[in-house]
Parts: structure tokens; C-alpha cells; sequence
């Protein structure tokens, strides 16, 4: 009997761990997904000022687009995209320069550019349409 009851904590603190572990390494902020003329792209977004506006934005209460630094790479978020935008650099804006402004697909296509010369996507007609839980 104590044999059962001993596995029986044990089973309990490990499952307890693993839940607390889930619970902490799960990516804080909020992921939105934006459409730029009809190509979409994945968001993560960090700071809370700038999840509020994208909020806002998914409810037509702005018209602010999404800015932020490019990485390699879909984030883990990010699909089918072989790029993303950096999670902690990510904000709502009403204007920026041109140069970083274009489709999802143009960044795709000239990626290498983007990275080492624009460095930043700024989708001036980039809008939300989701938040994803």
C-alpha cells in the first residue's frame, strides 16, 4: 500500500511541475494575425500600449499598421513566412517611411534585402483581423 501511495505523490509533484512549467514558458504578450491587400501575416506583440492599439485596429477604432524589426525565420509564429517580426520591437503606428512599406510576399521574395538594407516591415495597408488565443 504505501508502495501505490508513494507513486501516487510522485505522479501528483510531477504533474504539478509540468503544469507550472507549461504555464510559465508560455511566450507572454498577444499574436494577432494582419492583412496587408489580401496576403496575411502573423504578429507577436510584447508591449501592452501597442496590443491595446492593435486591439483597437481589429475593431476599426484606428488606423494604424504594424512596425517592426525583421528576423530570419518564422518566429515559431509565423507561417508560411521565412521571416518575422522581432516580438519586442513590434508597435501600432500612423505613419512611416516608405521604403519599409510592401506586400508579405515582396518581403518573402527579396528577403536578404530587407534584412541588411530596409531592416524593418512597416505595411502601410496593413490592418488586423484576428487575435489568436
Amino acid at each position: 500500500m504505501k508502495t501505490i501511495y508513494i507513486v501516487a505523490v510522485v505522479v501528483a509533484a510531477a504533474l504539478a511541475v509540468a503544469t507550472a512549467f507549461q504555464i510559465s514558458s508560455k511566450p507572454a504578450g498577444a499574436y494577432f494575425i494582419v492583412d496587408v491587400h489580401g496576403e496575411r501575416f502573423t504578429i507577436h506583440i510584447l508591449d501592452p500600449e501597442a496590443i491595446r492599439l492593435a486591439e483597437e485596429n481589429l475593431r476599426g477604432g484606428n488606423n494604424l499598421f504594424p512596425i517592426g524589426e525583421l528576423a530570419r525565420g518564422d518566429g515559431g509564429f509565423n507561417k508560411p513566412w521565412s521571416w518575422h517580426l522581432k516580438p519586442e520591437t513590434v508597435r501600432m503606428v500612423g505613419a512611416s517611411i516608405e521604403l519599409c512599406d510592401g506586400l508579405p510576399s515582396y518581403v518573402e521574395d527579396n528577403l536578404d534585402d530587407w534584412l541588411e538594407t530596409v531592416k524593418v516591415y512597416c505595411p502601410w495597408g496593413g490592418r488586423v483581423v484576428a487575435r489568436l488565443s
